[in-house]
């Protein structure tokens, strides 16, 4: 009789073990070409592969997951003018906060924006956002855009954008859980 109850207690305990489903887990770098200090990791688990292309002095990642999810990534290359506008004037220089400002003032999206809440501190490594565009132009969409905002030196700043339409609340914390796993090597 025991040996019957703790064969039934190992079958059950295999089985259990089985249906564990862990996370996939597929950290991706990016970085800054040519220059260190510059990388950011982040679970990418369901994107294919990331396109890569300079777009003049900055550098830009693009990728699409099997969930319809995608995610850009862009290293803003500052000109002088950028850096004395947006860094050299402002009393705390090199935070997530100044590419934050930088891009919530030069958003293409920003008169679409609804829904938006923000999160993080100015001075962490990243600085989040999220938004529903609903209209687009007078074309009825349903987007979810999360952002996370960081900066490098200062004359390099990170936007990172990840986008859905159609989405539904899970993709929405999909898109949340892929930013909570960035990370800024320093």
């Amino acid at each position: 009789m025991n040996r019957l109850k703790l064969a039934s207690l190992g079958v059950l305990l295999t089985l259990g073990f089985e249906s564990f489903d862990s996370p996939d887990i597929r950290m991706y770098e990016f970085s800054y070409p040519n220059r260190s200090k510059t990388a950011i990791n982040l679970n990418a688990a369901g994107f294919l592969n990331f396109t890569k292309e300079w777009r003049g002095d900055s550098y830009f990642y693009y990728g699409k997951s099997s969930e319809g999810i995608t995610c850009s990534v862009l290293y803003f290359k500052l000109n002088e003018a950028q850096q004395h506008a947006y860094v050299d004037n402002l009393p705390v220089k090199s935070i997530a906060g100044n590419s934050f400002a930088y891009f919530a003032e030069n958003s293409n999206l920003k008169k679409y924006e609804k829904n938006i809440e923000k999160w993080g501190k100015l001075a962490d490594d990243f600085v989040f956002k999220q938004s529903d565009i609903n209209d687009f132009k007078g074309i009825a969409i349903k987007q979810k855009h999360v952002f996370a905002y960081s900066m490098f030196d200062n004359d390099l700043f990170v936007n990172i954008h990840l986008a859905k339409s159609n989405y539904n609340a899970a993709d929405s914390i999909k898109m949340r859980d892929i930013l909570n796993s960035l990370i800024k090597k320093k």
